[in-house]
């Protein structure tokens, strides 16, 4: 026995001392303790976080709310995990034993009141809330691990009827001079105080502060802090609950405030429009700029808001009024094929610039915005493809100029009313009686014929997918998407004519009854009664975005700034009107450069078409605080009036000329893309000269020692009249669909002579063994050759 208490007492004093040593050893180290050999280790909780560490809590009478699980750390900022929270809450302006706010100490769940306790029948505690009718301020913590939380305030208060915005303020009337201070002591910020119905500017902030109200009792410096959120995405930031709103793009945004487990619409609050977009190239002078094929020349915007700062980031439409051979984006132009084309961007709401529908013009916002033009030209010549078409033949005959052959023509399912070609050149829409037919350009091959969708063919969207038509029968217009296929939307009614604006976003559709109808993803359909004037042709505004819609006795100017009177918005309103010579046919296009609107109409009388050269001289566009601006010889540009109103186009017929040709109708007068010419195409009168026809060209009033003149260019071969045409990509020849001789003329504009004739044989409906008169002409660029 004795020998083995000896044995153990040799063990400890051997091995003892070494444990303890290595013990100590490791307690001593730097890297255990937090400072030194003693006090809190690493690992330790030191700091709790519990959120939100800003702004508080707010809570109505009887309201239970969770918290967010708190946060910990150790000395190093380590995260430290606290198996147990024990939260508490503390009334410091309570002088009664009656609580403000209670919680659960194991849960954190919140009580604006007081929790039941103990209560007989086996009612779990912490089950249902009481309010004690109290408003006022707890204090709530959370502690564990041996460390403490920060305080969250919790405010306490009747509910919330009403919630407005307001600025930030530190007038405390009528209020408790301690909540108020609490109320403000952590809303203080460097943002400047935001001022209703004001804009702030890109990348500057302000600070919001909702009012809250109790039925008509103001509860604001008692009732916490709201969060906010803007309701259109990216165009403000807010920074947690101070309050504080960054701007990111402009627009006008309705504003949310969420207090008390609730959410209500606060207000409004608005970022700066843009007030002008310039845009540029390196090479560019005077608005001009020369651009070889397959160059790229980057392309610039600088755009200012009213208040002269830049704005960056911004979605910008850019425009080419040739994409074809003179695509233009972003960032570039890009020419692919000579040609000449109007540059122009815009900033257009929805993508940029928006507010809600109720508050379009709201300090500018919700308005478009339009850029200089930039007047591409991109030199050299390329070859055509020709599709020639006739309503008169169920057959189509595609011919490519790099080569002598005339292919036999390709027998379509049904016979087309109406043929365009979408502007990537593609696919080409056919409208008919029976079917809508899309064709494909690569392989010369039908691709589908929708049997549903019946009519003529008005127009066809710059994105190539949309095609409008109009129903005769059925009596209604359909937009319709090809590529899903689906109809889009629909209107009962007629329609005549119909075009898209370069960017795709608003179309413009005349009906048989003389109505104006504008539709957009936007404004859905709006209807206008131009009943007084008539309602013959629209031609897109360059470069704004408008129309003008030519009619019996006017001309209609309609604007793309909405007309706001703070009451409702007029959507497209009338920008000018200007009264012409009576007519019973009209057809009209606008020049690139924004100066012309060249209006060719058939007197009442008939016979002969009589050219307008409708200019733009002197306009002024009120813009409330900022005056009058003045806009000369151009269509406006920039931002719209924030008066409301919408800016002027001045309109006058600087030139009226007689074409020298007798018509019976007009089919069409096509604008050569430099802006110097028009062409112009009709049905011949019965009985007029077998031989002798001519087309008539127009030199605009601004092209030179020709200005303002007709000539006639003689048509050979036997043709009564041009019926119908289309221009090269290059500029450099127009051809014309002739009846008479049943051929297509290639004109050389250099010459104005006819120089070749096409002979497609289309096999006539109509006429036994005949051939139909090619009044159906679309054209793509083929290849390139610089000269």
């Amino acid at each position: 026995m004795r020998r083995r208490f000896l044995s153990l007492f040799i063990l400890l004093f051997f091995a003892l001392p070494v444990g303890i040593s290595l013990s100590g050893c490791a307690k001593g180290t730097s890297s255990a303790y937090c400072s030194g050999t003693i006090g809190p280790r690493v690992g330790d909780p030191q700091t709790i976080t519990l959120n939100p560490t800003v702004g508080g809590l707010s809570m109505s009478y009887g309201q239970t709310q969770n918290v967010t699980t708190p946060t910990a750390v150790d000395c190093k900022n380590n995260t430290v995990s606290i198996s147990k929270y024990t939260y508490s809450t503390v009334d410091p302006n309570n002088a009664s034993n009656i609580p403000v706010a209670d919680v659960n100490p194991t849960t954190g769940q919140l009580c604006a009141g007081t929790w039941n306790r103990n209560n007989p029948g086996g009612v779990a505690d912490y089950t249902y809330c009481t309010s004690s009718g109290k408003s006022g301020v707890a204090e709530l913590t959370a502690s564990g691990g041996g460390a403490n939380s920060n305080k969250v305030l919790v405010y306490v208060h009747p509910l919330i009827t009403a919630i407005t915005l307001g600025t930030a303020s530190t007038d405390c009337t009528n209020d408790p001079a301690t909540n108020c201070a609490q109320y403000t002591a952590s809303a203080v910020t460097t943002a400047a105080p935001y001022v209703p119905n004001t804009c702030i500017s890109f990348g500057q902030s302000a600070q919001l502060v909702a009012r809250f109200f109790a039925g008509s009792q103001n509860i604001t410096y008692t009732a916490g802090h709201a969060t906010f959120t803007a309701q259109t995405s990216g165009l403000l930031t807010f920074e947690d609950t101070s309050g504080v709103a960054t701007a990111l793009a402009p627009g006008t945004t309705i504003v949310t405030a969420n207090i008390a487990q609730s959410t209500s619409t606060a207000g409004l609050m608005s970022v700066c429009p843009p007030k002008s977009i310039t845009i540029s190239t390196a090479n560019a002078t005077n608005g001009n700029v020369v651009i070889n094929p397959n160059t790229t020349e980057p392309l610039t915007a600088v755009v200012k808001d009213v208040n002269g700062v830049t704005l960056t980031g911004l979605t910008l439409t850019v425009t080419s009024t040739n994409p074809v051979a003179v695509p233009a984006s972003s960032s570039s132009i890009a020419p692919v094929f000579p040609g000449v084309a109007a540059i122009n961007a815009f900033c257009l709401p929805p993508s940029c610039n928006p507010a809600p529908y109720g508050n379009v013009g709201l300090l500018g916002t919700g308005k478009p915005v339009a850029s200089n033009t930039i007047t591409s030209t991109t030199p050299g010549s390329n070859s055509t493809r020709l599709w020639v078409g006739s309503t008169d033949s169920q057959y189509l005959v595609p011919i490519d100029l790099t080569t002598s052959v005339i292919p036999s023509p390709i027998k379509l399912p049904y016979t087309p009313t109406s043929m365009i070609m979408a502007q990537n050149g593609q696919t080409i829409f056919m409208g008919s009686t029976e079917a809508l037919m899309t064709f494909g350009t690569a392989n010369n091959t039908l691709l589908a014929s929708y049997p549903s969708i019946q009519g003529s063919l008005l127009t066809v969207s710059p994105d190539s997918a949309t095609a409008v038509i109009s129903d005769s029968s059925r009596k209604v217009i359909t937009i319709f998407n090809t590529s899903t296929p689906a109809i889009v939307s629909t209107y009962n009614g007629v329609a005549t004519r119909a075009a898209y604006t370069p960017d795709g976003s608003t179309l413009y559709v005349l009906t048989t009854d003389n109505h104006l109808l504008v539709y957009s993803t936007f404004t859905s359909w709006q209807n206008y009664d131009l009943s007084a004037g008539g309602a013959t042709d629209v031609a897109i505004a360059i470069p704004s975005v408008g129309a003008f819609v030519t009619g019996n006795t006017a001309v209609n100017a309609r604007s793309y700034c909405a007309n706001s009177t703070g009451v409702s918005t007029v959507f497209y309103p009338q920008a000018g009107n200007l009264t012409v010579a009576a007519a019973v046919n009209d057809r009209a296009v606008t020049t690139n450069d924004g100066k012309h609107l060249l209006d060719l109409r058939l007197p009442t009388s008939g016979g002969t078409p009589i050219m307008n050269d409708i200019t733009f001289p002197t306009s002024t566009a009120n813009d409330g605080a900022n005056g009058t601006r003045t806009f000369s010889g151009v269509l406006p540009t920039g931002d719209c009036p924030e008066s409301g109103a919408a800016p002027v186009f001045g309109m006058a017929a600087n030139t009226t000329v007689s074409t020298s040709v007798n018509a019976t109708s007009i089919t069409g007068v096509y604008a050569t893309t430099d802006a110097t010419q028009a062409f112009a195409t009709y049905l011949p009168i019965s009985g007029s000269p077998s031989t002798g026809a001519t087309l008539p060209v127009y030199a605009t009033s601004t092209s030179g020692a020709n200005a303002g003149k007709v000539t006639p260019v003689t048509l050979t071969n036997g043709a009564t009249a041009p019926v119908t045409g289309v221009f090269s990509s290059d500029n450099k020849f127009f051809f014309a669909g002739t009846s008479g001789d049943n051929q297509v003329h290639q004109i050389t504009r250099s010459t104005l002579t006819d120089t070749t004739q096409l002979n497609p044989k289309l096999p006539s409906l109509t006429t036994t063994g005949g051939t139909a008169v090619p009044n159906l002409l679309v054209q793509y660029p083929r290849s390139v050759t610089n000269n």
